[in-house]
């Protein structure tokens, strides 16, 4: 019976762990100085060529230049940089202003990559799958190496972090973050991003994988960088509403200049009526996604404790010697006294009753009809 339940505890933590598998971990960056990741990747494989993909959630509604990605050399402090808003630069010249173009906003996911190669002598940029623009490098120039690559900030040489009137902050988010060691194709690109956030695809480019985003999560975070559980949809609709707040508020803030230059007392009333209703109704929405969050925390809680005590019982069966079906004389209807006849017909009497559920598979339920069966309770009787 024991051997049995250990089975059905092994199965359900199995069951657990693969539930677990589509939690989704996301870099969320703070807006201060101090808040980044800082390593020296090896860059060998990327000399020749390389492809820089990630999904990027812009979150600060100010500033232009905030950096996400990066890469600085002794010789070349801006080997590689990219910012939230649309601005690339290679090779510290070579850039590609896209800004304007393509007017990023606060909250939506977008997919952003730089494919390059020595050969072509060009890295290509894209943007949720499409080709924007390409940035032309030195002929012959490759990649230095030896480098120091910095998340969620600027660097004003190699090592050091940009603090000049606060630095450039990302303050965003990032997932998925990988370097592959070839110039990833334009079908290649667009292929990950209709697949979704969601997806494995990137899984597919193999040994062209070289810097991976499970490895990126393990290196050491500087400040306030959370690695979280996301869940894309409820963390979307919370940052929408958080926008629409501060686009409420600034449009209220419009709108009594507006009025009081036109002298339109009675009009500004109305607006701060109207706008007070929305920000009540958007108000409310927090307070159920807050809600809603929470009860998921809770949900999420009460697995993990689940799990945890699932562990130890595992561990317990484990950790038990092998087992015998003669350790059931063990037991104490047995063990130090005489094993008589009657004894003997009755756990019979037992096997017998098995014979009939012969091709059943057994559960917890079968075994617990089976112990509300009659057949052998006198075993200790006897």
């Amino acid at each position: 019976m024991k051997i049995l339940s250990c089975v059905f505890v092994f199965i359900a933590t199995l069951s657990t762990c693969l539930s677990a598998s589509n939690v989704r971990l996301v870099l969320k960056f703070g807006d201060n100085v101090e808040d980044y990741i800082m390593f020296s990747p090896d860059m060998e494989q990327f000399t020749e060529e390389f492809s820089i993909c990630s999904w990027v959630r812009k979150v600060r509604p100010a500033g232009n230049y905030l950096y996400w990605f990066h890469y600085a050399t002794e010789s070349s402090v801006s080997e590689i940089r990219m910012t939230d808003h649309g601005h690339s630069k290679m090779f510290n010249g070579p850039s590609l202003n896209k800004v304007d173009q393509l007017a990023i906003t606060p909250c939506p996911w977008f997919h952003y990559c730089m494919s390059w190669s020595a050969s072509s002598a060009s890295a290509d940029v894209y943007f949720n799958g499409t080709k924007v623009g390409s940035i032309t490098t030195p002929p012959g120039r490759e990649l230095a190496t030896g480098g120091s690559l910095v998340l969620g900030q600027r660097q004003s040489e190699a090592g050091d972090i940009y603090t000049v009137n606060g630095g450039r902050p990302f303050g965003g988010e990032l997932y998925k973050l990988n370097i592959f060691s070839k110039k990833l194709t334009a079908g290649e690109v667009s292929e990950m991003h209709r697949a979704g956030i969601s997806s494995d695809v990137e899984r597919k480019q193999g040994q062209y994988r070289q810097l991976k985003w499970e490895n990126i999560i393990q290196q050491p975070r500087n400040g306030n960088v959370q690695l979280v559980n996301t869940d894309f949809a409820e963390d979307d609709r919370a940052c929408q509403v958080k926008a629409s707040l501060a686009y409420v508020e600034k449009q209220l803030a419009n709108a009594r200049q507006e009025l009081n230059m036109m002298n339109a007392g009675k009009l500004l009333d109305q607006t701060q009526s109207e706008l007070r209703e929305a920000k009540i109704e958007l108000e409310a929405t927090r307070a159920d996604l807050g809600q809603r969050l929470s009860q998921a925390q809770s949900e999420l809680e009460l697995t993990r404790i689940e799990l945890e005590e699932t562990e130890l019982e595992l561990e317990a069966c484990f950790e038990e010697k092998s087992w015998s079906p003669w350790d059931i004389l063990n037991h104490q209807c047995f063990f130090n006294s005489v094993l008589s006849e009657e004894k003997i017909a009755s756990l019979n009497k037992v096997w017998e009753r098995l014979e009939s559920f012969k091709g059943v598979t057994v559960t917890k339920d079968l075994i617990a009809f089976l112990k509300d069966d009659d057949t052998g309770k006198d075993l200790c009787e006897v």
